[in-house]
């Protein structure tokens, strides 16, 4: 391409930036959902690759020169207000008619002046305009065709629609060419959000106050997001936007686990990365070995999944997240910044997939549904302790959830993994943020009553200490008084060091009780099942089963036996 030239060897930067996500839904998140909503717009932006590049498309650029354009406006209109209100002053000076005049002709010059400025800023609004409409049409032609999918080349000859493009781009003597940008993040720190005051947040993004903080701030592109929170679960639904202008340029969503907040946000990023950098196409040649894979082969490029055969693919330039699955055989997938060449030559080596599966037993008679790796696997309850999970050769994150709606986490280690193993868990079922907030405050009373009770310690001791010394001084003329003082400070200084000592230990207890009420969260690991212990959990489970039936029959005695007396009654 002979336009790539044209670039500015030193790109300009294009600044990035995110706002704490806000809450459309939270249900038993506890502490960790406000967390979240500062935590993922940083993890996101950390996704978001340091040698992104951009090259803005013509509304942008447009969008970019009728903001200046407008602050000069506001300033010229500024600047004629204040010169119409020097001309009406001049009335109130004490001028001879022929001076009056004279003066305000020379002020009437400046004001046609201002006002001659202020026409030519709106005619070049025009003009932009109209150099820009072509451009614009091109590019939402382009991403018309994007959307419905078709592979958009330089080389297709059947359309002459890159050429247009392209030429479009083609700089005359006054006319300077694009410039790459260089994708900078807010203050040069992932972890600095960008903040406006609530009146101007209540105003929309899309409002001119808004505009112009962002603006303001330098910021380019700015991600929004709402959370929903269920138990252990988050929807995160997020909005690009571009200043200026305030344009959606981009959308992304998806549903994690609170535990796993940065493969979350990893799959986010990769949501929004292809519509910040916003480049020239690149072809991937794609080679899969071994060729039985390729036959039932899926291909999923950022989030649109191909089924059919695919050796090539064309994709703006920047950062893609790309997975080969196929039955069988075990996924692969990464992402790469896909930048600086025209052709990427991408090679996969499949590997064939170990399938199996293992029964996993609960060692307490719990209630609830159980997941593994995202999908619902059974229903366990005192007379069904046991669930067959089906398995490969990798760990397996596994997701309890009680009848009462309390989560909790199990994995299974790869080590674990064997064909047709008898694996067992102990979950706890409970509301754990509860629980850890409860042992928390616990620990503060220790904690606060630790530190109380080492003022009057340290007072006692003092005084014993002083009185000690003041004996051994010779200050004191009764010296039987000053063996009772001795005596009772001495006392008092054991009594305060027991009281210390006491609240120092249970600090310490409660201390360790609060770390393992913390430790709740973390997953439970799996274990094999010794022959005891499985022979335990089927005599369980068989007398909860005779319970049930008991219990069912009696209930239809019960009713049969209502029934019979209604009807001699």
């Amino acid at each position: 391409m002979a336009a790539f030239p044209l670039f500015s060897a030193q790109p300009v930067t294009w600044t990035l930036a995110a706002e704490k996500f806000g809450f459309t839904q939270k249900k038993m998140a506890g502490g960790a959902a406000e967390a979240s909503a500062s935590v993922l717009p940083s993890l996101i932006l950390e996704q978001i690759a340091e040698n992104l590049t951009r090259l803005p498309r013509a509304r942008e650029q447009l969008d970019r020169i009728e903001y200046e354009l407008q602050k000069e406006r506001s300033s010229l209109f500024l600047q004629l207000s204040k010169e119409v209100q020097t001309r009406d002053a001049l009335v109130l000076q004490d001028y001879s008619s022929g001076k009056l005049k004279r003066k305000i002709k020379e002020q009437q010059k400046k004001i046609d002046e201002v006002q001659k400025k202020i026409d030519a800023n709106l005619e070049s609004v025009e003009e932009e305009r109209k150099k820009k409409e072509r451009q614009i049409q091109l590019d939402e032609e382009r991403e018309k065709r994007i959307a419905e999918g078709h592979v958009v080349k330089d080389s297709d000859g059947d359309s002459d629609f890159f050429k247009d493009f392209f030429k479009n781009f083609v700089p005359s003597k006054n006319q300077k060419g694009p410039e790459l940008e260089k994708v900078v993040m807010y203050k040069n720190d992932v972890t600095q959000l960008f903040q406006v005051s609530d009146d101007i947040k209540n105003q929309g993004y899309s409002s001119f106050a808004y505009a112009k903080a962002a603006t303001d701030a330098g910021i380019r592109g700015l991600i929004t997001g709402n959370i929903t929170i269920y138990g252990s679960y988050i929807a995160v639904s997020c909005v690009l936007y571009q200043y200026p202008g305030s344009r959606v340029i981009g959308t992304a969503s998806d549903v994690g686990s609170m535990n796993e907040l940065k493969s979350l946000s990893v799959r986010l990023a990769s949501q929004i990365t292809p519509k910040i950098s916003d480049s020239m196409p690149v072809k991937l040649v794609i080679d899969v070995n071994p060729p039985e894979a390729k036959s039932s082969l899926v291909l999923t490029l950022d989030d649109v999944v191909y089924t059919q055969n695919i050796n090539e693919l064309t994709v703006s330039s920047g950062v893609h997240f790309i997975q080969f699955a196929s039955k069988g055989y075990d996924t692969e997938a990464t992402s790469f910044a896909f930048e600086g060449n025209r052709i990427f030559n991408i090679t996969v080596e499949m590997q064939k997939k170990s399938t199996g599966s293992v029964r996993l037993a609960f060692t307490t008679p719990i209630e609830g549904d159980v997941f593994a790796d995202g999908k619902f696997r059974n229903h366990v309850s005192a007379s069904q302790r046991f669930s067959s999970i089906s398995v490969d050769n990798k760990p397996v994150l596994g997701h309890f959830v009680s009848k009462d709606g309390f989560p909790s986490e199990f994995i299974i280690e790869k080590s674990l993994l064997e064909k047709d193993a008898l694996l067992q868990v102990q979950e706890k079922a409970f509301d754990k943020s509860l629980y850890i907030d409860k042992r928390r405050i616990w620990m503060y009373r220790s904690y606060s009553a630790l530190i109380v009770s080492l003022m009057p310690h340290f007072f006692f001791k003092g005084s014993y200490e002083s009185a000690v010394n003041a004996y051994n001084s010779n200050k004191y003329s009764d010296e039987n008084a000053a063996l009772s003082r001795i005596n009772t400070y001495r006392v008092a200084d054991y009594i305060s060091s027991g009281i210390s000592i006491g609240c120092a230990s249970w600090f310490l207890f409660e201390l360790i009780r609060y770390l393992n009420a913390a430790n709740s969260v973390l997953p439970v690991e799996a274990k094999k099942m010794k022959d005891k212990g499985y022979t335990k959990i089927e005599a369980q489970q068989t007398e909860a089963n005779q319970q049930e039936e008991q219990q069912a029959l009696e209930e239809k005695t019960a009713s049969e036996t209502a029934a019979l007396d209604d009807k001699v009654k």
